[in-house]
């Protein structure tokens, strides 16, 4: 019975931040409409079509916060780059070499080229 109670409690909260949001947009001026924001200074939203460069930047940035704002709708996003390195899953490699070329194959083209000189 409490888990139900919490989850409708929940519920009603996203319902009515989302209505706030929309109401926040269609309170201003059509041109000046932007459809993302925060409410309250504290919640995101953000109604645009998703981009894949924002899908990234929301749920695997490796310079991003755990939580970042959602890519549509409510609330947050979890960044799970930044989550797994903090857990220790995964490394992040930060050295002058892979940020100058972090892909394997330019190592590569590279040595190739400096062997035919």
């Amino acid at each position: 019975m409490n888990r139900q109670w919490f989850v409708s409690i929940v519920q009603a909260a996203v319902i009515t931040l989302t209505l706030a949001a929309i109401c926040q947009e269609l309170e201003k001026p059509k041109e000046e409409r932007t459809w993302y924001g925060k409410i309250a200074r504290i919640f995101p939203y953000d109604f645009r079509l998703p981009t894949g460069e924002r899908l990234r930047e929301a749920y695997w940035n490796p310079y991003g916060r755990i939580l970042t704002p959602t890519v549509f709708g409510v609330g947050w996003a979890i960044n799970f780059y930044a989550l797994l390195e903090k857990l220790g899953i995964i490394e992040v490699d930060v050295s002058e070499e892979s940020v100058l070329m972090p892909h394997p194959s330019s190592k590569e083209v590279l040595k190739e080229g400096q062997e035919g000189e």
